[in-house]
Formats: C-alpha cells, structure tokens, sequence
C-alpha cells in the first residue's frame, strides 16, 4: 500500500483533464465519453466490491493522463491469490456490464464496457492482467524474477503494439494504436522495477 505524504483521498492530475478534454473533442455527440466513464466508473467498483470482501477498503485514487489508480488498504496482507481476484473483479463487472447493454440493444455502450474490461485484461502492469500474471508468477517464483520477467514480457508486447501502430500511422494515418503502445510504455516505465506486491495499486483504462 502506497500512501499519499498530504494524505489526500482523490488526485486529479492536469494530464487528466486534457484526457478528458481530447475524448470530448473526439466524441462528437455519439455518447462515447459519457459511456465511457460510466464502463471505467463500473470497473473501479468492482475492485472496490472485491476488496471489500477480503476488509480492505479505498485510501485513493488518482487520475492521470495514463489512467485512474486506487489504492487500498487491508487489516491483514492479501495472499497472491486473494490479490488477482480483485484484479480480475474489475473487467468481470465490465463484462457483466457489457451483457446487460447488449440485451438492452445498447451496443455502442456494450461495446465500450467490453473493451475497458478486455484491455484491462493485458498481461502489463499497470493493468489488471499485468497483476494477475504477476501474482501467478510470483506464487511460484521468487517476486523478483516474477516482475523481471512480466516486466520483459510486457516491453517485447508493447515493442509489438508500437511497430504495428507505425505501420498503421504511415499507411492509414491512424495513430490510435501508437498513442496506446505509448500509453501501456509510460505504464510499464513507472511501475517498472516496483514489482505487484499484495494489496497495492490497481489501474485501469479509464482512459478508453
């Protein structure tokens, strides 16, 4: 657990609103930012939920250009397990989310949840499949070599993400995919060298 020296419960950094500014530019009146934040609100609270039921409970949230992170607390440390499950709770609440607003026929929406929650599910910390390879590696392997071998894995797939996002910039002037490769980089430089550890951050695209 990570705690703010000011002890401040929400950080909403400038990045973050010039995030929020760029999505408004590009929404355009369909919807996607409103849907959007309530696919990344959702996701939050099934991380919330999760902890919860293991006594922890949120201490903050930061919001940045690179995403939302909460940290939380807990009267007694998570077993690697017990942390991946809060992981995965976040894109499962997406994942619910999206069925309900495909049964209502809300598909733009449905999709939107679908997305958070399967991007979340990428095996690079930050994100929460970053955490649950980690907590499965780590269950197994010394912590370290865990984080240097997610952490090397996570580079070679970013590396991947950012050629093809090249490509697709120099052929179709699309640089969605570059902006995200650069995205999921700022991720792995700032928690690079930090390791999972039980019980600390969980980041998600709050962004999409």
């Amino acid at each position: 657990m990570w705690d703010s020296p000011d002890r401040r419960r929400l950080e909403v950094s400038p990045g973050f609103l010039l995030l929020l500014a760029v999505l408004y530019w590009l929404d355009e009146g369909v919807g996607l930012l409103v849907w959007g934040l309530l696919a990344c609100a959702v996701h939050e609270l099934g991380h919330v939920a999760a902890a919860a039921s293991y006594g922890g409970r949120a201490e903050r949230l930061s919001l940045t250009v690179v995403g939302a992170e909460l940290s939380f607390s807990y009267c007694a440390p998570l077993t690697y397990g017990q942390d991946c499950l809060v992981a995965l709770a976040g894109p499962a609440a997406n994942m619910a989310l999206g069925g309900l607003f495909f049964a209502l026929d809300w598909h733009l929406a449905a999709a939107l949840s679908l997305g958070v929650g399967a991007f979340n599910l990428l095996p690079i910390l930050p994100l929460d499949g970053g955490r649950v390879v980690y907590g499965l590696l780590a269950d197994r392997l010394d912590p370290d070599w865990a984080d240097r071998l997610l952490t090397a894995a996570a580079g070679c797939l970013v590396g991947v993400l950012a050629g093809t996002g090249v490509i697709a910039a120099a052929c179709y002037a699309n640089v969605t995919l570059l902006l995200t490769a650069a995205w999921l980089l700022a991720g792995v430089l700032r928690h690079g060298g930090q390791g999972g550890g039980t019980g600390r951050e969980h980041s998600s695209l709050r962004e999409k």
